[in-house]
């Protein structure tokens, strides 16, 4: 459908239909992104005292949390209330989410789960609210790049679960919408020579996706010679794994066009995006994110720490001071794009997601991907931490003449992580995840490590 009879006519109708104010909270984002940061900090204020009142009148279980702390949601200041209150996890969601809910939320909670690619599945409530502001903030940041609604999208995601429920009204709205699925969850030469000629043919304006999907794509169709021509892309998003520089080499040298990280989950909603001048901004108008130590104390400015996020318009599910799990640096300042929203430095991933070395200390996964990323004869690897801390290291080789060094491997591991167990195996394939996402690194051991406690 025309582009623009989907921008004005088809996805506004879709949204009011599906009782969504999307576009009206678009209209507000698109002003408020370029107020100070002190005038962000208002609209955040006034937002956080109505949740707090809101989760204190319809929450049996944060009702009780403001009475346990004595509390006084009405007059005391919203950001020092927040300070007081505990850290939220997916364990406090699955124990107590019968008296979390709120059952009065405009339009009901409508269930939503995680697909629980790192191991910890969660089936919670949005409404209709969250929804419209997280879709909006996501039209706001494509727009960034002159990718506006109704213009033509490829998705490169989801599981095959997701493929398959597709009923028919969602793969109608998605054709009406100008959107194109395809999984991510088995790319193989036969389905990437399949997915150039859809996405060739179809010609999107953008096109979003796991980013080690879409390297995987891109590699495979420049060493089959499969050169992207089509004329109307503007920009690659990635999402949903952290993305490294060579990723964004190779998808910048095969497809010419900006690669943009976007971070955000299922449950933690839209929380932050890169705009051109290549800052990650926080969606200050919907999103709180605090960047705390292992104590739940704020970091230093270039500091590590855990992402903990309060949407401040999910109304069914309050998520208030929620850990997201992800490790971030803090970061101050104003970018030259002019926009006032604060900014996050890098994303390092998930807490899972690095490693513990031999005298107890948290290791950045590059450590070890690095390690493997020198070895010409290595075509794919993962690399695996048990609880106890050894190491198991499983290699995908590319073929060639060179010989899988292991005991390279094992002496590089142990020069960066101390005298720990290592072992290396030669496989034919590593699976991905069932929703499609791969880990470079996969670590329990962070699970034992002197993880972050509740408030």
């Amino acid at each position: 459908m025309h582009p623009q009879i989907v921008r004005h006519i088809v996805s506004p109708l879709l949204e009011r239909l599906l009782g969504r104010k999307t576009f009206a909270y678009l209209r507000e984002c698109e002003t408020t992104q370029w107020r100070t940061s002190s005038a962000l900090r208002a609209i955040q204020a006034q937002k956080l005292r109505a949740l707090l009142q809101l989760a204190q009148s319809n929450c049996t279980w944060y009702r009780r949390e403001f009475a346990r702390l004595a509390l006084n949601v009405a007059n005391d200041d919203p950001f020092e209330i927040l300070a007081q209150l505990p850290r939220i996890d997916k364990a406090t969601i699955r124990q107590h989410q019968s008296e979390m809910v709120n059952a009065a939320v405009d339009g009901g909670p409508i269930p939503f789960n995680t697909g629980g690619s790192t191991g910890e599945p969660l089936s919670f409530f949005v409404d209709r609210r969250r929804i419209g502001y997280d879709k909006a903030a996501r039209i706001l940041t494509h727009a960034w790049f002159d990718v506006q609604p109704g213009d033509r999208e490829v998705y490169l995601w989801g599981s095959p679960l997701e493929i398959r429920g597709q009923d028919r009204f969602k793969r109608i709205r998605d054709r009406v919408t100008n959107e194109l699925l395809l999984a991510a969850f088995r790319l193989n030469p036969e389905t990437m020579s399949k997915y150039f000629r859809q996405i060739t043919a179809y010609d999107p304006a953008s096109i979003f996706g796991y980013p080690s999907s879409l390297t995987r794509f891109a590699e495979f169709c420049e060493a089959t010679g499969r050169v992207y021509r089509a004329k109307n892309l503007k920009a690659v998003f990635v999402t949903g794994e952290v993305v490294d520089e060579r990723q964004r080499d190779i998808l910048y040298r095969y497809f010419n066009v900006p690669i943009v990280n976007g971070y955000g989950s299922r449950d933690g909603g839209f929380i932050a995006h890169e705009c051109p001048s290549g800052s990650m901004h926080v969606m200050d108008q919907n999103i709180i994110v605090e960047i705390l130590d292992e104590n739940g104390q704020p970091v230093a400015e270039s500091e590590s720490g855990e992402i903990v996020i309060t949407h401040l318009d999910a109304h069914a599910l309050p998520l208030i001071r929620y850990r997201t799990g992800d490790i971030a640096t803090k970061k101050g300042g104003q970018c030259a794009c002019g926009r006032g929203l604060s900014l996050v430095g890098a994303i390092d991933g998930r807490r899972g997601d690095h490693l513990v070395g031999a005298d107890g200390t948290l290791t950045h996964p590059l450590a070890a991907i690095y390690v493997m990323r020198e070895l010409d004869s290595v075509k794919q690897f993962q690399i695996h931490q048990q609880r106890d801390r050894s190491i198991n290291v499983q290699v995908v080789e590319d073929g060639s003449a060179n010989s899988l060094n292991s005991e390279r491997i094992i002496s590089d591991l142990r020069r960066r992580l101390g005298p720990l167990p290592v072992n290396v195996e030669t496989v034919g394939a590593i699976p991905v995840a069932g929703s499609g996402k791969y880990r470079h690194v996969v670590s329990e051991a962070t699970d034992s490590f002197n993880t972050v406690g509740s408030v």
